[in-house]
């Protein structure tokens, strides 16, 4: 996680909002979490917030991807 956050630091994105993100939802419409897909040169990151965690995040509208990746609950994906 670490180094994700040090590659969107030297790419000075991290401030930036994150507007790619999909709530996770079963058959039942029960919540999951949210999934992020944080781009970067080659690749996108992906980070799960899991539910009712993500909650928080959307108090004020879209999260940036520093407050996603230093959210306790994140969990970084392959």
């Amino acid at each position: 996680m670490q180094l994700l956050i040090k590659k969107l630091e030297k790419e000075k994105k991290l401030g930036e909002k994150a507007s790619k993100y999909t709530q996770i939802i079963d058959d039942k419409s029960v919540s999951h979490g949210v999934l992020f897909f944080i781009p970067l040169d080659k690749f996108e990151a992906k980070v799960l917030i899991p539910a009712p965690f993500h909650e928080s995040l959307f108090v004020h509208g879209d999260p940036t991807y520093q407050q996603v990746l230093n959210h306790k609950e994140a969990m970084m994906l392959k």
